[in-house]
């Protein structure tokens, strides 16, 4: 669990290194690293007699393209290939598949690259793979496959450095989607496009106070609200409450919001193919009046001690009955049985419910190996793979996912990993009604928030405080912010 959190932290380094556009580095610099870097970044392809090379055309006429676009024929079975797989943290996962693969493929060597960094270097490291990395992408000499979650995945899409996987899935009769979650891979597309695939994903909602939403007797239908409902709701349930319990949601500042709200409608505002922002628009001024009205109206407060509702990321079944279950574990009187909602919908063109990917997998346009590549890619998503029991995140391939679901059911309970507090050695009992309402969520998943911090999310967070503070008019903010995010899109 630590390691995952470090995992998704690490983009919050992003911020600083990426700005808008792809760190590029030295032009003349290599993708290798030094003092913890990546062993490379590389697309060498070396080998001995008889293997492809980078920039070589291999003469098996099994790896030939299939004449169709995304068609790439089917992989090598004798000539000696090598597919350059980079990540930024090493993976177990990715080992393990590694060893299985080159077993049932013996003339194909995934060379499997990461980097080795501790915590006092973490940041320094993380630059320096995001830079050699765009510098590498850029020069035609990245690899073949590369994890992207630590990358600017927007500015790789935008600069046509990662292959439309889309394509290559409808022109390949062995890919079965229906085998896996369709509504992350509907949701993941960018402008019809799909440039990555994620190992696995997680799920967002609103864990709310069962106990106080029954007792205020009001009703609503969370699969439809939206945030002016949100209000409308959140104002009745709380009416009349103590001062610890009189708001909906905690936790949050009005500028934070909009960045929030911003990242959940992305492609309302920003179009990275064109390189433009719509910010100066009605969509962005009624946001950020929005905003203001959840505040005004003390539905949310930044310093909200017991709020309604808190917000929540469900990586696992087994986490999913945890969150549900610590809220009963609540000291000084305090405690409550909760329930898991869909969170208001900010995007009425995209209702259902919000959700995050995890090691998603984007192939090098340009790599001279794109069968191979592609058909790790698939054994990555097998079940063979996916049906580990020590999976992070909710794995992509449905039957994969039923598998571990049931071993739970079968099991009947789940132990408490917490190391202190009162969860410590608990044990929560997970029944097959669990599952079914958690398959509600799973399979209503359908758009993903943009989550990776940028330099666009700074020039929001820093010039929507000027609305909020009564200094500039929600017009004048939002010209401020065109004029800002347009230069950032456009460096």
């Amino acid at each position: 669990m630590k390691k995952v959190m470090l995992m998704i932290l690490t983009a919050m380094f992003v911020l600083s290194i990426s700005a808008c556009s792809a760190g590029t580095g030295n032009p003349k610099g290599s993708a290798e690293g030094n003092n913890g870097g990546a062993s490379s970044a590389g697309n060498s392809n070396s080998g001995g007699a008889g293997e492809v090379k980078a920039g070589q055309q291999s003469t098996d006429q099994s790896a030939s393209s299939s004449g169709q676009p995304g068609g790439l024929g089917a992989p090598s079975t004798t000539e000696k290939k090598t597919v350059v797989f980079s990540t930024f943290f090493p993976s177990d996962y990715f080992k393990e598949a590694k060893k299985k693969y080159e077993a049932k493929h013996p003339n194909i060597t995934i060379d499997l690259r990461s980097v080795e960094t501790d915590d006092a270097h973490l940041e320094e490291n993380l630059e320096k793979f995001v830079k050699t990395m765009g510098t590498a992408m850029l020069s035609g000499q990245g690899p073949d496959l590369i994890e992207m979650d630590q990358l600017p995945s927007g500015d790789y899409v935008k600069r046509k450095m990662l292959a439309n996987l889309g394509d290559i899935m409808d022109h390949d009769p062995e890919f079965k989607k229906e085998q896996y979650f369709t509504n992350i891979l509907e949701g993941i597309k960018v402008n019809s496009g799909m440039y990555g695939l994620p190992i696995g994903f997680f799920i967002y909602g609103l864990v709310g106070n069962e106990d106080a939403i029954k007792k205020s007797g009001v009703t609503f239908d969370d699969s439809k609200w939206n945030w002016e409902q949100f209000i409308t709701t959140a104002q009745a349930m709380t009416k009349g409450a103590d001062k610890d319990h009189q708001y909906a949601l905690g936790r949050s500042t009005p500028e934070y919001m909009t960045t929030q709200f911003v990242n959940e409608r992305y492609a309302t505002f920003i179009n990275l193919e064109q390189r433009s922002a719509n910010f100066v628009s009605s969509d962005f001024t009624n946001l950020l009046q929005l905003v203001k009205t959840l505040f005004v109206k003390k539905v949310v407060d930044a310093n909200a001690r017991f709020p309604l509702f808190h917000t929540a990321q469900i990586n696992s079944p087994k986490v999913y009955i945890e969150e549900l279950r610590k809220s009963e574990f609540i000291t000084g009187g305090n405690a409550y049985t909760s329930k898991l909602y869909l969170s208001p919908n900010a995007d009425p063109q995209h209702p259902g419910g919000s959700f995050r990917t995890y090691q998603t997998i984007g192939l090098n346009e340009r790599s001279t190996v794109k069968a191979e590549a592609w058909d790790f890619v698939k054994f990555l998503l097998s079940d063979e793979m996916q049906s580990k029991p020590d999976g992070t995140g909710f794995p992509l391939n449905k039957a994969s996912y039923a598998k571990k679901a049931q071993a739970l059911v079968q099991k009947g309970s789940i132990q408490s990993d917490q190391p202190i507090g009162p969860m410590k050695g608990k044990s929560f009992k997970i029944t097959q009604q669990d599952i079914d309402d958690l398959d509600k969520f799973l399979n209503g998943a359908t758009y993903t928030p943009q989550f990776k911090p940028s330099k666009i999310d700074e020039i929001i967070t820093a010039e929507a405080q000027a609305f909020f503070t009564g200094q500039k008019s929600a017009d004048e903010v939002a010209k401020l912010i065109q004029n800002r995010v347009t230069t950032c899109l456009n460096e």
